[in-house]
């Protein structure tokens, strides 16, 4: 964006976006030959996933554990070191503490997370780490409290350090960071523009089409579940495509209108909702249980979480933490370049410590609200042997089963018609936040005030909805978990080039220093 000034004005002249070829058709390319020759042969193809799975969760589920840890060591780093009191920026910040914690919460209650948060713990009782017997108390007991151990802060503080790394490029140094290589300059020097960073960029937006695909692929079932218990339609593949196609229609439409008159109204109407019907469940359900089973959770997570934190299973035959920890940790891991930005744009203007205290507090009350209301009921619900979750999801899939969960508590239609809306808006804000974040990292010429064109963003979300399509077709969960994993094994590395990078070029201009020295 270049000013133009006429007479006493000053007119805004537009920069052209246009894709950029090095990033748009690589990225472009794995991803169809990755969906083609997957669907080509399905069985053959989830014999490789199972393959890639087991590879990578029990060959390198260490990295991304020790990954998590260093990043929370980081993070108190943050907090009590040098940079504490450094501010993002000389803005004011542009929000209020309140406001900025409710666009937190919004940021991460998607349909994804409404699935695993009414399913996971099912998974815990009956699959027990630590060589427990399935649906014993002490599975029981730890199947919430490894809700809030993966939910909890632990994973807020490795965001809350890469926020601020992210930030720090953003506000201080004003660089364009709609691409991770547009931090490494300090790393890779000239090579940030080069082959290298061209690489990384790559990697980058692959992981992220993998990532928002598996995201779809959950999303999706929760909606036709929705829609066969409402309506009696029941669904197919068939119904499936439909509906994700749709979806992108509704997405182009959104585009068109643009993000204040589109999609915002959406995304506010999702948020509202997303608080209203967790307070329903809450009222409605099993309330003097879930607050029970709350405080017992946490304790059970306190006590056990050192072995949580280093759990391997390296002598035991046990995969918990292979199936579980490192899919949440590579999750994470996927997610923390895009998640991050926006994280960063909203925390303008306060200081490292404000931001670093703040999101982990602010997203682990929120995060441990979702698990304990969604999760507390489905173990109520099994407890009291009101549903079977077993049969459930052996006749009818994981989806039925939690539509089930929900369907169970009072006022069913009124529950389901509230979840039902819910599941689709969250849907429809994810599948436009996946093209929109796609579109600025393959494009060039965008800032604050150049959008990305409209027909990349609408053939993204084209992409990632076939993505999510292929995953459904795999069928079960391991192609999900398996798709992440794949994902977030590179980033790792990735995400610890930016990490590096914020702490030399930030200790090399002395950021911490000129701050002190300010303040005294």
């Amino acid at each position: 964006m270049n000013d133009k000034v006429i007479g006493n004005e000053t007119e805004k002249v537009k920069n052209k976006v246009t894709i950029d070829p090095k990033i748009f058709f690589p990225s472009l390319i794995v991803v169809v030959l990755l969906s083609y020759f997957t669907v080509r042969d399905l069985d053959a193809s989830n014999i490789v996933i199972q393959n890639v799975f087991h590879y990578l969760t029990h060959t390198w589920g260490w990295a991304f554990e020790w990954y998590m840890v260093v990043m929370a060591i980081g993070w108190a780093w943050l907090v009590w070191g040098p940079y504490a009191h450094n501010r993002l920026g000389q803005e004011e910040p542009e929000f209020s503490t309140s406001s900025w914690i409710f666009l937190m919460f919004a940021s991460c209650t998607s349909a994804a997370v409404l699935f695993w948060g009414s399913l996971e713990i099912y998974y815990y009782i009956t699959y027990p780490p630590f060589d427990l017997a399935a649906g014993s108390i002490p599975a029981k007991e730890l199947g919430l409290a490894y809700s809030l151990f993966h939910w909890g802060p632990l994973p807020w503080a490795g965001y809350g350090f890469f926020t601020v790394a992210i930030g720090y490029f953003l506000f201080v140094k004003k660089m364009d960071v709609v691409r991770p290589s547009g931090t490494l300059e300090p790393v890779l020097g000239k090579y940030h523009k080069g082959i290298i960073g061209t690489i990384i960029d790559n990697i980058y937006v692959v992981a992220l089409i993998l990532a928002m695909g598996t995201s779809l692929g959950l999303a999706t079932p929760l909606v036709t579940e929705c829609i066969q218990w409402l309506f009696g339609i029941p669904r197919t593949m068939e119904v499936d495509t439909i509906i994700i196609s749709a979806w992108i229609v509704f997405n182009a439409i959104c585009v068109a209108f643009g993000l204040q008159k589109g999609i915002k109204i959406a995304s506010d109407l999702r948020s509202y909702l997303s608080i209203i019907m967790l307070a329903w469940v809450f009222i409605i359900g099993a309330t003097s249980f879930t607050v029970n089973y709350f405080t017992d959770s946490i304790g059970v997570m306190l006590n056990h979480l050192p072995r949580m934190l280093f759990y391997t299973s390296s002598v035991s035959p046990d995969s918990f933490p292979q199936d579980w920890t490192v899919f949440y940790w590579a999750w994470w891991v996927v997610y923390a370049i895009q998640m991050c930005i926006f994280l960063a744009k909203i925390s303008r203007g306060r200081t490292v410590r404000q931001l670093c205290l703040g999101m982990v507090a602010g997203l682990t009350s929120s995060t441990w609200l979702l698990w304990t209301i969604l999760g507390s009921n489905t173990m109520s619900l099994m407890n009291e042997n009101i549903i079977n979750m077993p049969q459930l999801i052996e006749q009818y899939g994981a989806a039925r089963a939690i539509i089930e969960t929900w369907a169970a508590l009072p006022f069913s239609t009124l529950t389901m018609w509230g979840f039902f809306i819910l599941c689709f808006l969250a849907t429809v804000t994810l599948i436009n936040a996946c093209s929109y974040t796609l579109a600025m990292s393959t494009c060039k010429g965008v800032d604050a005030d150049n959008e990305p064109p409209i027909w990349v963003r609408v053939g993204w979300s084209v992409l990632v909805g076939i993505i999510g399509i292929v995953l459904l077709a795999l069928g079960g969960l391991k192609p999900l978990q398996t798709a992440i994993i794949a994902g977030g094994a590179p980033l790792i590395i990735v995400n610890i080039l930016v990490i590096i990078s914020f702490i030399k070029d930030a200790g090399k201009n002395k950021w911490g220093s000129e701050t002190k020295t300010e303040t005294n």
